[in-house]
């Protein structure tokens, strides 16, 4: 199985895929990296003290940006590795609405 990922060894292992790309040139911020309740903290960034594991029962949110020979890229995901609850279902529907009204 292996170690589990975790909200900042999540957010290194983004950062090795970006470097493997040919006109990757650094990170256009820190990216947020954040687990269950941590994505409702504004810029949240995990620190040791604070990482959470990545769980089939927690929403993960990403948001992170490359700076390219060629742009600029920066990219936000809500994602959930398994089933979510009724309640995780609300919630971010309600924003998804919030978000395209």
């Amino acid at each position: 199985a292996g170690d589990a990922v975790t909200e900042c060894s999540g957010a290194d292992r983004l950062l090795q895929f970006r470097q493997e790309q040919a006109l990757f040139v650094t990170p256009s911020f820190t990216t947020i990296s954040s687990v269950g309740s941590h994505g409702a903290i504004i810029h949240y960034r995990p620190t040791p003290e604070t990482d959470r594991p990545i769980t089939s029962s927690d929403m993960y949110l990403v948001d992170s940006g490359g700076q390219y020979q060629d742009g600029t890229t920066d990219v936000t995901r809500t994602v959930h590795f398994g089933a979510p609850t009724p309640k995780q279902v609300e919630c971010f529907t309600r924003v998804l609405k919030g978000d395209l009204a």
